[in-house]
């Protein structure tokens, strides 16, 4: 079975997440993806703990589906690899700090210059103009500039993380769009293109409809702990045993639900007969659900809502989502074979194709594990030439698979 993006082939030269995210997208869907990291290795491969006997799980978990190649990108030698490996590849990926690539010598014009063809990305927290370009960005800075903290937690507090890197996360995804479209393009053209993309724009994404109601009526949003400004009630409630969250979408499905918990009356009440009426009658609409709630347990809940339609479902904790019948279901944890890891189960490609299906087909690579293979196959060098490239340090050292 053919695999949707087989004829690709991805140069990443990423790091952390943002890229490498993007990367793996790609490659879960049968791109080549030749990881061009330093000699010492990228910078996650030390993210721990946890660690499987010495490689970091962060990284491990990160890095399926791909080839790593060791370079030195600022010895000539190996700036000189790099162009040899840019005429057989169809994307370059990159998220160095802004200019890096032109200070190398292996920025989108230079490369265009000899692969006129090629998609060139670059992920960066800022973009590659404008007057915070030159900022460092991680995901925690990018989240506190983008205004997504200031609307997580709970009501009245100061903000909160996310809790995983969604700026990095997202600009990944973006990014993985922007080259499959990119790569659309081209089929048409001919022609590759640059694809700047930034984690402050894709935050301004996910927060468009806060963003869009900021500019409808002028309200600064805040934090609403579990609430949604738009939707009540659209929140979790506690119940005698788990926490559950329930989501009410509409007027029709707010008149079904009322009996459903006890409250019949509700549900032609003027403070609530709307949703809007709902919002601003928040605090004693709220209150008194919590209080009807607290009534039964969740699994009594479950057992009332759940045949009538009503969107709801419990707070689980990352044990509990691993052991889901849904999840198992869906397939959506995958084994894969580390050779030093050993066996390790991971999250596979979470769109299902019919007829082109992602997979994970490899595991994540040791440094350097695939230099000598890529050299020979993708440019033709020879054992002898690899060694000298090794000995001038050009290449790092040779990589010994075992377990």
């Amino acid at each position: 079975m053919r695999m949707a993006l087989e004829d690709v082939v991805v140069l990443d030269l990423s790091h952390a997440l943002a890229g490498p995210f993007a990367s793996t997208m790609l490659a879960d869907y049968g791109a080549t993806v030749i990881k061009i990291e330093p000699p010492e290795g990228e910078m996650a491969r030390a993210w721990g703990p946890p660690f499987y006997e010495g490689e970091a799980a962060y990284f491990v978990n990160l890095n399926r589906n791909k080839k790593s190649v060791t370079i030195d990108l600022k010895h000539p030698d190996g700036k000189a690899l790099f162009f040899r490996l840019i005429d057989s590849a169809d994307v370059v990926l990159e998220n160095l700090r802004v200019g890096a690539v032109a200070r190398l010598g292996i920025d989108y014009d230079r490369v265009r210059e000899r692969q006129p063809r090629v998609v060139y990305c670059s992920v960066s927290g800022f973009g590659q103009d404008g007057p915070y370009r030159d900022r460092a960005a991680l995901d925690l800075v990018v989240q506190a500039e983008s205004g997504l903290i200031s609307v997580t937690g709970e009501p009245g507090s100061r903000g909160v993380r996310c809790g995983v890197s969604i700026a990095d996360i997202t600009a990944g995804m973006y990014a993985a769009f922007g080259i499959v479209a990119a790569l659309h393009a081209r089929a048409h053209t001919g022609r590759g293109q640059y694809v700047d993309v930034s984690m402050l724009e894709g935050q301004l994404g996910i927060l468009s409809g806060l963003i869009g109601a900021y500019f409808a009526d002028g309200l600064v949003p805040q934090p609403l702990g579990t609430a949604y400004g738009a939707l009540l009630p659209y929140q979790t409630f506690r119940t005698r045993t788990r926490d559950i969250a329930v989501g009410i979408g509409s007027d029709k499905l707010w008149r079904t639900f009322c009996p459903l918990v006890g409250l019949a009356q509700l549900a032609g009440d003027p403070r609530y007969v709307t949703n809007a009426a709902r919002n601003a009658n928040r605090a004693s609409l709220v209150a008194t659900l919590q209080e009807a709630f607290f009534a039964r347990t969740y699994e009594e809940w479950e057992a009332i809502l759940m045949p009538a339609g009503i969107p709801m479902g419990a707070i689980n904790t990352i044990d509990a989502v691993v052991a889901h019948p849904q999840v198992a279901a869906r397939g959506a944890l995958v084994d894969c074979d580390h050779p030093v890891a050993g066996r390790i189960k991971t999250v596979g490609p979470p769109v299902h194709l019919s007829d082109t299906p992602g997979a994970v087909r490899a595991p994540a690579p040791l440094l350097g594990q695939h230099t000598d293979e890529v050299l020979r196959e993708r440019i033709g060098l020879s054992d002898a030439e690899i060694a000298r490239l090794r000995t001038s340090g050009a290449i790092g050292p040779k990589q010994t698979v075992s377990r």
